[in-house]
């Protein structure tokens, strides 16, 4: 029913397809939708990491994609990726 386009560098886009199929209403800062938007966070989230795809470690600090479980790997790409 629900479409999420996640876009780290501009606007985040939330449509509901039932009653917007030609998606024209961004509907994403939606307060009635919060649950639907993390609850698709999250999932993505959760897809990302079974799939092995390292976006999820960006998504993290980026959305509210609920509580995670500790991830080792998240917290040496930190130490990683911090200057100095």
């Amino acid at each position: 029913r629900y479409k999420l386009i996640v876009n780290p560098e501009s606007v985040n886009e939330l449509y509901d397809l039932h009653t917007d199929p030609h998606e024209l209403s961004n509907r994403y800062t939606h307060p009635e939708l919060a649950p639907v938007r993390r609850r698709l966070m999250r999932r993505l989230y959760d897809l990302l990491r079974e799939r092995g795809d390292n976006f999820y470690h960006w998504m993290t600090p980026m959305y509210d994609i609920g509580a995670s479980d500790y991830d080792p790997t998240l917290s040496s790409f930190e130490k990683q990726s911090t200057p100095g």
